[in-house]
């Protein structure tokens, strides 16, 4: 039987589809995970990365438009979340969990890591931990990935949705207690992201509270999941 919902995921700045390789057996058989590469990284590593989220959103809606063809939610990490929500926008998903990402009406309040010198923006991708060690301990591997880092840090901490843009379905909040990168203000302020329900939660860690694939929050992201697919069929119905 083919899973009742396909859910789209949405890397972090300098992440790949490596992380979410791991949800796809956790979440199966209801949910079909879909990692999303993006340009820049893995097997696209040839191509230039965007550094505008509009540019990025209009190049991923094409891309996976074909896969629309079953019901879809998005499930976005930090920069992920940013994005997932700019390509929710240009299509119909039928909910949206965004992760330890401030809401996207809000500009950022923290130092921009895209002005920082390579040395001190590497440091600063060790401090936040979603860059594995042994690829920054390799000085011919990161001068490789800086460009599609900085590229990303760039889009990520310029973007700013216009004024009265919202969604129209579900949205779940999720982010670590120590995360220094969202604050309790900045993840609730995703409710004014939508016109549709909304609800956050926190979990243990901090900015990639998610990593290992945490069994509880797997269990949260497959029950907003079936959630958002148990109300579009109520909707339909009714």
């Amino acid at each position: 039987m083919a899973p009742a919902i396909r859910l789209f995921c949405f890397p972090h700045a300098g992440g790949g589809t490596a992380a979410y390789r791991p949800w796809v057996g956790a979440l199966s058989p209801e949910i079909e995970v879909v990692p999303v590469p993006l340009p820049g990284r893995e097997a696209r590593i040839a191509e230039p990365a965007h550094e505008r989220m509009d540019t990025l959103a209009e190049q991923v809606t094409r891309e996976l438009s074909p896969s629309f063809d079953r019901p879809y939610a998005f499930f976005g990490h930090s920069m992920g979340a940013g994005l997932a929500w700019e390509v929710a926008r240009r299509s119909a998903p039928l909910g949206l969990i965004a992760s330890a990402r401030r809401a996207p009406q809000l500009p950022t309040r923290r130092r921009l890591m895209s002005q920082l010198s390579d040395e001190q923006f590497v440091a600063e991708l060790r401090r936040l931990e979603g860059t594995p060690q042994e690829v920054l301990d390799e000085p011919e591997l990161v001068e490789l990935l800086l460009p599609t880092l900085r590229a990303d840090f760039a889009l990520s901490e310029s973007f700013r949705a216009p004024a009265g843009r919202k969604l129209h379905c579900p949205v779940v909040a999720l982010a670590g207690e120590g995360d220094s990168e969202v604050d309790r203000a900045e993840l609730t302020a995703w409710q004014d992201a939508t016109t549709g329900p909304f609800r956050s939660r926190w979990f243990p860690g901090g900015h990639f509270y998610l990593a290992n694939g945490a069994p509880e929050v797997l269990a949260e992201v497959r029950a907003a999941v079936l959630e958002f697919a148990a109300a579009a069929r109520l909707t339909h119905h009714a």
